[in-house]
């Protein structure tokens, strides 16, 4: 990474510092998806990334981005991708989308407009105020009922329209099951305008779910193989068949 600034600019003792917190939020090499490459050329071959220690350094020394960005961006990766044993609330507020489902590591943007989803948005970034700190995560699922699947999302930034709307940019993390449903929370109309009553948000607890390799990685990547050659066999989604 050389990094934007002059090496003169951190010290040897700061530049260890960062080195090692890096590392440490990619786990040793271990989660290259956590660093900060490839966002500006595109999409990076998984077998290019760095698996140690040792590469993960190197490409520290070899990237552009600035030095403190990088260590901003790999900490709010990790804790997005793979947050420890136990981290989770308790409950998260749940935003319900049938026709978009994120995978995890995927990155999207949503702009929020019912009242429910303001909702949301109040409570992830603590646009209300508050006592406790916000958590900055919800549960991003295909269906409100008990055992769907979706994902625990991350809001790594939104902006706040002149119209009362939130536009905010998330990115999906790991594999979740609605266990069951916490609370119905009631909203209301912004003014306090009257009508029939709005679809609560809903607060829900979930179960993360494990992706971590199988033991037959070789089956795996097999797998992997024939899928994507199955899909490429498929003609574009705008012709007819």
């Amino acid at each position: 990474m050389p990094c934007s600034r002059a090496p003169s600019a951190l010290s040897s003792e700061v530049s260890r510092v960062l080195y090692r917190a890096l590392l440490r939020a990619c786990d040793n090499g271990r989660r290259p998806e956590c660093l900060p490459m490839g966002a500006a050329v595109g999409p990076v071959d998984a077998a290019e990334l760095p698996r140690s220690a040792r590469e993960v350094v190197a490409e520290i020394r070899r990237s552009s981005v600035e030095a403190f960005a990088a260590l901003r961006h790999t900490s709010e990766c990790a804790r997005a991708l793979h947050p420890p044993p136990g981290s989770l609330p308790a409950s998260l507020p749940a935003f319900i989308l049938p026709t978009c489902t994120l995978l995890p590591g995927e990155r999207a943007d949503f702009t929020l407009f019912e009242p429910r989803y303001l909702a949301l948005a109040r409570h992830a970034l603590g646009l209300g105020g508050g006592a406790a700190p916000p958590d900055g995560r919800y549960a991003h699922l295909p269906d409100s009922a008990s055992g769907a699947v979706g994902t625990v999302a991350s809001i790594l930034s939104h902006q706040s329209l002149s119209d009362g709307q939130v536009v905010v940019r998330v990115l999906a993390g790991p594999r979740a099951r609605l266990v069951r449903t916490s609370r119905l929370e009631e909203v209301h109309r912004p003014g306090g305008e009257g009508g029939p009553p709005l679809p609560p948000l809903q607060h829900v607890a979930l179960e993360t779910l494990a992706d971590e390799p199988g033991e037959d990685a070789a089956a795996d990547a097999a797998l992997a193989r024939e899928c994507l050659e199955r899909l490429g066999e498929l003609g574009p989604l705008h012709q007819p068949p």
